[in-house]
């Protein structure tokens, strides 16, 4: 901003009038933007963790198969490896 400055205001007063106001107008319309656009990311957030935490919980179909599912462990229906298998430098070679 600096070098604009210095190369503008060589220019003439009337032009350097105009590009004070316009770079000033320019910064001021930046920054209200960038900030209004910041503060709507955050209230879109809050509103869509404010909106899951006040609906029902939606339930997966990952969920729905394991509620499904009325075996214990101890029941045999699931499998434990009998022996342990190990692998070392000679398993090749057995």
């Amino acid at each position: 901003m600096f070098a604009t400055f210095s190369v503008v205001e060589q220019s003439g007063t009337l032009v350097w009038v105009f590009s004070q106001v316009y770079l000033y107008t320019f910064i001021s319309l930046f920054i209200y933007m960038v900030l209004s656009l910041f503060i709507a990311v955050i209230t879109g957030a809050y509103d869509t963790i404010t909106q899951q935490t006040q609906d029902t919980p939606q339930v997966s179909e990952v969920h729905r198969f394991i509620a499904e599912c009325t075996d214990t462990p101890n029941s045999g229906n699931f499998r434990c490896p009998e022996t342990s298998t190990t692998c070392s430098l000679f398993c090749c070679f057995n």
